[in-house]
């Protein structure tokens, strides 16, 4: 993300490529999930800091996004109390603001599942099976996402931390026991 924002408020242009291959490891447990996802956000955030206001002088549509995925993080935790608040100003029941409140995430998220499953011709009911994973992973996100924009756009330009200045691999720190294994499969 770095060279590639430096890249683009130089002059130079991002190019798509649609044959390129990217073989991803998905993390095997919450500590590699971990690792990975605060590596993601507090990257996006440095970038964040060290490049907006470069971006909004060279790349305004960038900087747009940009502040869009800024503005998606900073009010998710609202819609996730949509159904608390509801409940709590209406005269709805829990259960039935809870329910509205549902409906309208799954018409939110269904159909880029059902449009990314025919794309990559995956069967349509495994993809829709997973869809409670898809709720365990967005709150994993949103717990990062809010400690990176609290230490990478708050702390650190206080002095009060130093923010990501490691780069773990979320699979650095596998037990010799554990590789044995994977090797052996």
């Amino acid at each position: 993300m770095d060279f590639t924002w430096s890249q683009q408020i130089a002059g130079r242009r991002a190019v798509y490529v649609p044959d390129a291959v990217a073989l991803a490891a998905d993390p095997e447990d919450l500590t590699y999930l971990r690792k990975q996802v605060w590596r993601w956000m507090a990257g996006f955030c440095q970038n964040v800091r060290l490049h907006l206001g470069r971006l909004i002088l060279h790349k305004p549509l960038l900087a747009v996004w940009v502040l869009l995925a800024l503005l998606e993080i900073l009010t998710a935790p609202l819609w996730w109390a949509t159904p608390f608040v509801i409940a709590a100003t209406t005269d709805q029941p829990p259960a039935l603001a809870f329910a509205w409140w549902a409906g309208a995430e799954l018409l939110l998220t269904t159909p880029p599942l059902i449009y990314a499953a025919r794309r990559r011709k995956l069967p349509l009911a495994g993809v829709l099976l997973n869809i409670p994973c898809v709720y365990a992973t967005k709150a994993v996100n949103l717990v990062y996402a809010w400690k990176a924009l609290v230490v990478e756009l708050l702390l650190v330009p206080l002095h009060l931390a130093r923010g990501l200045t490691v780069y773990e691999k979320g699979r650095a720190d596998t037990p010799a026991g554990r590789t044995a294994l994977a090797g052996a499969g």
